[in-house]
């Protein structure tokens, strides 16, 4: 039931465990599977909810529950995504039924030599990957906000109806490939380290420790062992068995 496993299990078990700083592992097109159009996995669940600061503003924030095993496939989800274009919008469906996010959609790649953009653009070339210790809020210090990743809490079309019931039942994170989702991916690869003691990760709005860029929805990450972790095991219950 997870494509994630099927399809980058095996290269998940190849790149580096530690410890932090070495060895190193280079990511390009040539390592990394092309992801196909539409997977699907059951082993992520998402809730969504609000952060309230200081009794006046309220900012829309996603929690992310999932396996370390599982942090690292979907980081190279994200990274494979990434270095192949996409040239269509890659999907990564989210099946378990207690989930209110139901999918992660992959922004097609726009580029084209005949109509290309104003200015200079590049595409990724190679990602050097060094195993690296992790904090609860990694890029609070950070001040350029290019660089952070934004998740767009949307529809499955990206257009998202006037009423309230259709703002209620938006379900899809669409994310642009960006260097802040490179970030991302790298901060799951070291999530799912062996030996990493951090088991949440706070990516907040410029209310809180900044960890996503402008319009974004805020994003939680929750490891087994963490104090928001509700779940009896070391994974998200399986939906296929009796005792979900």
């Amino acid at each position: 039931m997870c494509g994630l496993s099927q399809i980058f299990g095996d290269l998940a078990a190849q790149v580096p465990d530690g410890p932090p700083g070495y060895p190193h592992f280079v990511f390009h097109a040539g390592v990394l599977p092309e992801p196909p159009a539409s997977i699907s996995t059951d082993r992520i669940l998402f809730r969504k909810t609000t952060h309230d600061y200081n009794g006046w503003y309220r900012a829309e924030a996603l929690l992310m529950y999932l396996s370390a095993k599982k942090c690292r496939e979907l980081g190279l989800f994200l990274l494979a995504s990434g270095f192949h274009g996409p040239r269509k919008t890659t999907t990564l469906a989210i099946t378990h039924p207690e989930s209110a996010v139901r999918r992660i959609s992959i922004f097609k790649s726009e580029l084209q030599l005949d109509d290309p953009p104003v200015g200079l653009t590049m595409i990724p070339f190679a990602l050097g990957y060094y195993p690296s210790e992790t904090c609860e809020h990694p890029w609070a210090a950070d001040r350029d906000t290019r660089d952070l990743p934004v998740l767009a809490l949307s529809n499955a079309d990206d257009s998202v109806g006037p009423t309230e019931d259709d703002w209620a039942k938006r379900d899809t994170i669409w994310i642009e490939p960006t260097p802040g989702m490179f970030r991302l991916a790298e901060l799951l690869l070291n999530a799912g380290c062996s030996w990493n003691k951090v088991r949440d990760y706070g990516l907040e709005g410029d209310a809180g420790f900044r960890g996503v860029g402008p319009m974004s929805a805020e994003l939680r990450i929750l490891l087994p062992g963490s104090f928001g972790w509700t779940f009896p095991g070391e994974e998200v219950p399986d939906p296929n068995q009796s005792n979900f």
